[in-house]
């Protein structure tokens, strides 16, 4: 099986554990982004107010500006797999803190839901993709970085059907449970790699 997914996808046998294990993590970071962002959206509109739109937009792009200089001075001094690694369960934790504070009729919960699932589908694929260049060389990354792609593209598609699936099985509100247990799924699975592939996952030395 192995041997065939490799002729197929031009993947070499000292490739294919490595591909697949960033693949799922690839698929797990953007359908748990996909369930994220059809519960904020929805409920941003519902809820809250189209006509606040534009003011949530400005302040999400502010933020995302200290965001990324935050996470860019965490970058030097954390590892790549570390970093995303919290980041999964920060993610999860505060959005299930969200979901704790609906009953209470607190009408901002909603805007806030929706600038941090733009936060946070950022700061997940900035970690994934800088954490995907330590572990692929550059000849690699031309041959495995499409493939890579398409297991985050399934993973949009599955977590856009599933959303409807989910809200009627667990209520809409508890979707938000739903991205906790998948971000500690992410979790799990860079730790996991990390066990694996301890070598790959070690900071490059960055020399002034």
């Amino acid at each position: 099986m192995k041997a065939l997914l490799g002729r197929w996808l031009n993947i070499y046998e000292s490739e294919i554990a490595l591909f697949l294990w960033t693949v799922a993590l690839m698929f797990l970071v953007r359908g748990s982004g996909m369930i994220l962002d059809n519960y904020a959206e929805a409920a941003f509109l519902k809820r809250y107010g189209v006509e606040y739109m534009p003011i949530v937009n400005m302040v999400n792009a502010f933020a995302t500006f200290l965001v990324m200089g935050i996470l860019t001075g965490l970058m030097t001094r954390f590892p790549d797999a570390t970093l995303l690694c919290y980041l999964f369960i920060f993610c999860g934790v505060s959005v299930t803190f969200c979901r704790l504070l609906i009953p209470f009729d607190i009408d901002l919960i909603y805007p806030l839901l929706f600038m941090l699932k733009a936060q946070y589908e950022v700061l997940l694929a900035l970690l994934f993709w800088n954490l995907s260049n330590n572990l692929f060389n550059t000849r690699q990354s031309k041959r495995l970085f499409p493939l890579i792609t398409a297991g985050g593209v399934i993973g949009l598609i599955i977590g856009s059907f599933g959303t409807p699936f989910l809200a009627k099985t667990f209520s809409f509100d508890n979707l938000l449970y739903v991205y906790l247990v998948i971000c500690i799924a992410g979790a799990a699975l860079v730790k996991g790699m990390s066990r694996r592939f301890p070598a790959l996952l070690v900071p490059e030395k960055k020399h002034k």
